[in-house]
């Protein structure tokens, strides 16, 4: 059992938003001192289509990721410095990381503001916590060093991937992952909408074979949830490991373990006030969903301007159901089953 009695209290969060535009003169242009180790990475096989055209994939300590976040792993390698008070969330892309970011923010700012005016209805989880491999990848490392502590930032690199500066830190990392065939259904819908549709990547079956294969972004997705899954075990009072269905079904006793893990646990009063409840009814999906500010502003991302309600499609459980067939979901499962065999970890 772990005691996270003796985690130190983390304040309040600001926007990532705000401390942006009030610094956007340390932005740089992105960096190019990578280069000639970037053009030596392999390729994607021939064959395996992207999920996103416009970023090929290379392979990077064994994991596939687009160029663009590559040179974003090779500058926070050599320049990011980690605080034991930052909090990293982390999850393989389309598994739950916009909820995580939401329900973390709420959590750490939740005497900050009246819930129904939280700042959630005016920030996009995204606009709340930044992703660190693209502030290194656009320039924006400069900016980290303004950031108040507690700093919070998300990931999508795998374990393998993250600098070691991270991986050696007493820094905490919240990892969520979900069932393979939903992040598969996912990822199509989501990068079809960033392409114009879904026919401007590949069809289904072709983006399927190729997450069989292993070839998708920061992929092999067995690969990134087991390194986590086998590091939480190993310092468990470090890296807090979820599972989305998990959180689906039982949203409050998860956002109770949460707020315990990140050090700002809900007292009796605000328990017998509800206020957990009324965090997890802020953050949660049709809530977010239906807000104006996920509906109406532009979100500049990567080489991307995109709509924040690419980010809320259904957010449910067993959505694979309706695109897979029997015999998808059998080859799928083999192949999982097969990888995490001897883990302890099922779909």
């Amino acid at each position: 059992m772990v005691n996270y009695d003796s985690v130190s209290p983390v304040g309040f969060p600001i926007p990532y938003k705000i401390i942006e535009k009030a610094n956007n003169h340390l932005i740089k242009n992105p960096p190019q001192e990578h280069e000639a180790l970037l053009a030596t990475l392999p390729l994607q096989p021939s064959g395996t289509p992207n999920f996103h055209p416009r970023q090929p994939f290379v392979l990077y300590k064994g994991a596939w990721i687009g160029k663009f976040f590559v040179r974003g792993a090779l500058a926070m390698e050599q320049n990011f410095k980690s605080c034991p008070t930052d909090l990293l969330l982390v999850s393989s892309p389309k598994s739950g990381i916009t909820w995580l970011k939401a329900m973390i923010f709420a959590t750490l700012t939740r005497t900050s503001y009246p819930l129904d005016q939280h700042t959630l209805h005016t920030h996009n989880p995204h606009q709340c916590v930044t992703n660190l491999e693209r502030m290194f990848a656009t320039g924006r490392s400069q900016i980290i060093e303004v950031i108040p502590s507690p700093r919070v930032f998300n990931s999508h690199f795998p374990y393998s991937v993250l600098p070691q500066t991270i991986t050696d830190s007493d820094c905490r990392i919240v990892y969520v992952w979900r069932d393979p065939k939903d992040v598969l259904v996912s990822m199509w819908h989501f990068f079809g909408k960033i392409m114009g549709g879904a026919d401007k990547i590949a069809t289904f079956e072709q983006v399927y074979d190729s997450f069989c294969q292993g070839v998708n972004g920061y992929g092999p997705i067995w690969s990134h949830v087991l390194g986590y899954w086998e590091e939480s075990k190993r310092r468990p009072e470090k890296i807090l490991f979820l599972k989305y269905e998990n959180i689906l079904q039982e949203p409050v006793k998860h956002a109770k373990q949460l707020a315990h893990f990140i050090g700002c646990p809900y007292s009796e009063a605000e328990e017998s006030q509800g206020v957990v409840e009324q965090i997890v009814e802020l953050c949660s999906f049709q809530k977010l969903k239906n807000m104006d500010v996920n509906n109406n502003e532009i979100l500049s991302m990567s080489a991307n301007n995109i709509s924040p309600s690419y980010f809320f499609r259904k957010g449910e459980a067993g959505d694979w159901k309706s695109h897979l067939t029997r015999e998808m979901v059998v080859r799928l499962n083999t192949i999982i089953e097969e990888k995490f065999k001897g883990s302890g970890l099922k779909i």
